[in-house]
């Protein structure tokens, strides 16, 4: 019998160790089907038949097909004699199929994460095999177009056999014979009902990945179900001890650890509110882990927190080395990284904000901070605010939102708030056209402030980009004709840049990439990098002065904080990154809107750099928040972290995912987004 060998790569925690060394001990071989699980030639070998069925005045329906997929013999022409009455050529209508199939199959590659997960069997020091209906001159020629020809220690085919093909065990119990591994330590890898059969026949656990032929077909009889490859935590899936994915049903997946599930439901009872149900254990890069072993995109990076990703290991080292020396002291000393921060911050900022206050905790209790100093300063008290501005979550934050759903419990607000149209083009309040409209959404401001506020306007306070109200990219020139407005009147112009800011449109502030330098601008989220809480304030020197005692926050100007917020700086000012965001930006704005042309519940895509939203309407192009919620909901299915707009109010899905995404983690996250969508529609 193959006897594995334990790999430990470098660098890798005790932990993974540990569960590498599990996993090689359940298991010895793991088995993939090839057609439709490593490639997937259905939908383009359907397309092949479909044209010939089409010139005869008939449709090949899909079911039709998908009942035959992992079968032999199945005689696809006397299925289109019988429906035209009419003798078909085979043989011509065969060799079309043949030509057409290498035309449609020419450029076709592995299934996404493929790749991924056999490097992981593979240093695992697993045997691993291809088990197919297929014959062996059609694996031979597509596993070397897939780049995935070597490295199998067995392959096993039917060749034409329909005594020995699939749904009988015959295949997999000679792979098995050929290992010399038993089937109780081995896992399948398969995408259709007649392979998960035969896998079970054969004693086999069965992991299913369905492809787009296939994912409505009955799997039930798998003990795993994952909607792709990038979505497999490898280690945790063969480990027997625990079934990782989602269980296909009761009868096969394994029982909860009963002490752990009690302390969770123990945990449960005394939560506040009731958390999702989605149970994490650990984040890398783009990814984020659950308990189950399934990995999900994070399409929303945290809470827009995580501007590098999960677990970014400069970050991490950079917080285990602070935390040994200093982690936090009373914000009236100075520490190292405090300073070099506030250096960094401003030496980054619009050259006119010159004062950094990082006594803040929240981006909440920043924007607070903000009116108080712009109402010291002015000596006036109303605040003006836009629709759908979210701002914060404090009492006051609250009262300035732009939703009246956040007020509505609330009998007392922050007093001399005055809520005005945002320049949200799509949906227009004044019902004017850009090209004439004289940024009227501007102009009206002055009404406001002469007829429904007190006539003593400290503050503006806007996001450049709306975050939580929908992604709302303002037109060109708005911004420019607002702070004129504001210079005008005596208004200290304030940005909320705590989703936009540090990077996220691609330029380091929002009011980088717009070319408008506020008054004032706040921050927080996305300083943190890997998640440390920190936010703050930019200001004019005019406008420092306010004292403390009004402003600071307990854990303001935390040292764990500063120092991680200090190498995110540096990351994102290192050449070449802003301009990835940028140029990975404007390919996913492509990707989606070309995905926007196929299905019809998606008005608008829109945004800037990698701050992006994506508008969902009804039949009537109306906006449609049920389908948007159950667009997110149904993400989780396949692999996917979404948030909606307004806290489950809105219609705009948010894509901003960690700024270090790769052109590859690009297409994974549109791949899987089209997946969602396509299966909506």
């Amino acid at each position: 019998m193959h006897e594995p060998v334990a790999v430990r790569p470098p660098g890798r925690s005790t932990e993974a160790r540990v569960r590498t060394e599990v996993c090689v001990k359940d298991v010895d071989a793991v088995l993939f089907d090839f057609d439709g699980t490593l490639w997937d030639p259905e939908s383009e070998i359907f397309r092949a038949h479909a044209e010939i069925f089409l010139e005869f005045g008939h449709p090949l329906p899909r079911e039709v097909w998908s009942s035959v997929v992992g079968t032999i013999g199945f005689d696809l022409w006397t299925h289109l004699e019988r429906l035209t009455g009419r003798p078909v050529d085979r043989r011509q209508a065969q060799e079309r199929v043949r030509v057409r199939q290498r035309e449609l199959l020419g450029g076709l590659s592995s299934r996404p994460g493929v790749h991924r997960v056999l490097g992981a069997v593979d240093a695992l020091g697993i045997s691993r095999g291809i088990v197919s209906n297929s014959t062996r001159e059609w694996i031979a020629r597509y596993t070397r177009q897939c780049g995935i020809a070597d490295g199998w220690r067995t392959v096993q085919c039917a060749d034409g056999d329909r005594s020995g093909a699939k749904p009988e065990p015959n295949l997999y119990v000679a792979a098995l014979a050929s290992l010399g591994v038993p089937p109780e330590r081995a896992v399948a890898f398969e995408d259709s009902p007649s392979g998960v059969r035969a896998a079970k026949r054969a004693g086999i656990r069965c992991v299913v990945i369905p492809n787009s032929m296939t994912a409505s077909l009955d799997l039930h009889e798998a003990d795993l179900r994952f909607e792709s490859f990038e979505q497999i935590d490898l280690p945790g899936v063969l480990s027997r001890k625990t079934r990782r994915g989602k269980p296909m049903n009761q009868a096969v997946s394994a029982k909860p650890d009963p002490v752990s599930e009690q302390d969770v439901a123990g945990a449960l009872q005394h939560y506040y509110y009731l958390p999702d149900e989605l149970r994490v254990v650990k984040g890398e890069g783009v990814h984020l882990y659950s308990e189950d072993g399934r990995r999900y995109f994070d399409c929303s990076s945290g809470t827009f927190n995580l501007s590098l990703g999960y677990a970014h290991p400069e970050i991490v080292e950079t917080v285990r080395e602070q935390a040994g020396r200093l982690i936090h002291v009373t914000s009236k000393f100075q520490t190292e990284p405090l300073n070099a921060l506030v250096s960094k911050l401003a030496e980054v900022s619009p050259p006119n904000l010159t004062r950094v206050h990082l006594k803040s905790a929240s981006g909440s209790d920043a924007n607070e901070s903000a009116v108080k100093i712009a109402q010291v300063h002015t000596g006036k008290s109303d605040v003006i605010t836009l629709f759908r501005g979210h701002l914060g979550q404090t009492l006051g934050m609250i009262g300035a939102s732009g939703a009246a759903f956040r007020r509505a419990p609330f009998p007392s607000h922050l007093p001399g708030v005055v809520h005005v149209p945002d320049p949200h083009c799509l949906r227009c309040f004044y019902r004017q056209e850009r090209d004439t409209c004289g940024l009227l959404c501007v102009e009206r401001i002055n009404d406001f402030i002469d007829y429904a506020s007190t006539g003593r306007v400290a503050c503006l306070v806007l996001e450049p980009i709306s975050g939580n109200g929908g992604n709302v990219v303002p037109p060109d020139g708005y911004l420019q004709a607002l702070k004129k407005l504001c210079e005008e009147r005596g208004i200290v112009l304030v940005f909320d840049e705590i989703q936009t800011g540090f990077g996220r449109t691609g330029r380091m502030f929002a009011a980088d990439h717009f070319g408008v330098a506020p008054h004032m601008l706040t921050f927080g989220k996305g300083l943190g990098g890997a998640g440390m809480p920190i936010a703050g304030i930019l200001t004019e020197e005019r406008l420092a002065g306010v004292e403390g005692h009004h402003i600071n926050s307990t854990f303001g100007g935390n040292v764990l904080a500063a120092a991680a917020a200090l190498k995110t700086l540096e990351v994102i000012g290192r050449p070449g990154f802003l301009e990835n965001v940028r140029t990975i930006g404007a390919y996913v704005l492509d990707r989606l809107r070309d995905l926007a042309s196929k299905v019809s519940f998606v008005r608008e895509v829109r945004g800037v750099g990698l701050m992006i939203g994506i508008d969902i309407v009804d039949g009537a192009g109306r906006p449609d928040p049920r389908l948007t919620n159950h667009l997110a909901e149904l993400g989780l299915e396949h692999g996917l972290l979404l948030r909606t707009s307004l806290y489950g109010h809105g219609n705009v899905l948010k894509v901003r995912p960690a700024l270090i995404i790769t052109r590859q983690e690009a297409d994974e996250m549109c791949d899987l987004l089209e997946r969602l969508f396509l299966s909506v529609s």
